[in-house]
């Protein structure tokens, strides 16, 4: 017995195009873009799915995005939509334009760098690794270190161990600073990233004191707000990211919330206190509830059966405000849970069961020499003792200018269908 079965087989493949990096108008609305190039704006809009038509209107002035223009006609655009995806326009074989969402392609650049100050902080890295960002971040790093960075001069040092997107050589994103010694008339002051920040040392904490004299410390008190599980118990099937496939759509969508599996009729309780703002049906998302918890925080509930609280009503944690259902877009029951940080989708699964610092409060203490010194882990001090060690013999990662024309791979979907013959004897399992 003979069985041909066609298989449709989703592949990727990656083209090349010279782009060159540009900065979107402020007040340019993604229309008003299009004819400048006497594009036909209804036909590109008619080849946007209407839940992506929302990003349109995201893109801000001053925004970075690439073009690849050829006689006065553009060929391809990239516009980020974060650090993970992009809306690309491109023109295909036929000459018409299409549109999609894509993943960003870049690569991790981990390299550390080693500079004595010659005229300021900002302008010796810009003009040694063409990344003055490095600059900003490292100030962020010591924050509240005591430290005047407009106060660094000729003789001083910085060595610096961080992390950075490249998108074809640019430096993208924001960088991460892993560790930095900076030395300052004589003395030293030591940053390392860990789970809660940075933690900063200054030479007094990094050599023990003899001295008896009283010190004054700033300990900083923080306030925080406890967020709670909204399900008796959490199964993820779909996580929080900026480039999932969707399983009905089949495109890469933004899913900006995480997906918890559950039966039908679950009960979903509110993860804090706060005043429900909507209650009501929401497009794809079905039945849904928003509540505003304050401090820029809004929590919304997807897809739900039921829902046991009204608009404008105060909830409490833990409260019972709905229960799982597959209302509006969905392959089942489940239910897709949002939270919202001043306006901005961010990921769930990083303040469920947490308490978030909402607030901080600074006090002075007065200690005597004997308290002072914090000893370092085992791991600072090997980060220390490498960053002490470190020389500038290896020569430092250069970024690309943001002027200059650059080569970006687009990874593009591709559809091919192989015909399989099998084949099996009757009878056979």
């Amino acid at each position: 017995m003979r069985y041909i079965i066609f298989l449709f087989i989703l592949t990727f493949s990656l083209f090349s195009s010279e782009f060159k990096l540009k900065h979107w108008e402020s007040g340019l609305t993604f229309g008003e873009y299009l004819k400048q190039f006497n594009m036909d704006v209804n036909k590109i809009y008619d080849k946007i799915a209407p839940d992506d038509v929302k990003f349109l209107s995201s893109i801000e002035g001053g925004a970075l995005y690439f073009e690849s223009v050829k006689d006065n006609k553009l060929q391809e655009t990239l516009i980020p939509l974060g650090d993970e995806m992009q809306m690309h326009i491109y023109k295909d074989k036929n000459g018409s334009y299409s549109f999609e969402i894509i993943p960003i392609e870049y690569k991790i650049v981990n390299d550390t760098i080693s500079i004595n100050i010659e005229n300021g902080c900002y302008s010796d890295l810009k003009k040694i690794v063409n990344n003055p960002h490095l600059a900003t971040y490292l100030q962020k790093a010591f924050r509240n270190g005591h430290l005047d960075f407009t106060k660094l001069q000729k003789g001083d040092s910085i060595i610096i161990k961080y992390t950075q997107k490249s998108l074809a050589g640019i430096a993208w994103g924001e960088p991460e600073i892993q560790a930095a010694l900076i030395k300052h008339k004589g003395k030293e002051y030591f940053a390392i990233k860990g789970k809660k920040g940075y933690k900063l040392y200054s030479s007094k904490d990094l050599l023990p004191s003899k001295t008896k004299k009283n010190n004054v410390k700033f300990v900083k008190k923080s306030k925080y707000m406890r967020f709670s599980k909204p399900l008796p118990y959490l199964r993820v099937t779909s996580k929080f990211t900026y480039k999932r496939w969707h399983p009905i759509l089949h495109r890469y969508r933004p899913h900006l919330g995480t997906d918890f599996g559950a039966g039908r009729g679950t009960p979903i309780y509110a993860v804090a206190s706060g005043k429900v703002i909507y209650a009501g049906w929401m497009r794809g998302y079905g039945k849904v509830i928003k509540i505003n918890h304050g401090n820029g925080y809004v929590s919304l509930y997807a897809h739900q059966s039921r829902l046991y609280v009204k608009t404008g009503q105060r909830v409490k944690r833990n409260q019972k405000i709905g229960a799982v259902g597959s209302t509006g877009r969905s392959t089942g029951p489940h239910l897709h849970f949002g939270l919202y940080k001043r306006g901005r989708p961010i990921n769930p699964m990083s303040i469920i069961n947490r308490n978030i610092k909402i607030g901080t409060i600074i006090r002075k203490i007065v200690l005597s020499s004997e308290n002072l010194g914090s000893k370092l882990t085992n791991r600072e001090k090997r980060v220390y003792n490498s960053l002490k060690k470190f020389t500038s013999k290896n020569h430092p990662y250069i970024w690309k200018s943001v002027d200059k024309k650059v080569d970006i791979k687009i990874k593009r979907e591709r559809k091919s269908d192989n015909r399989v013959k099998l084949r099996s004897k009757q009878g056979a399992a």
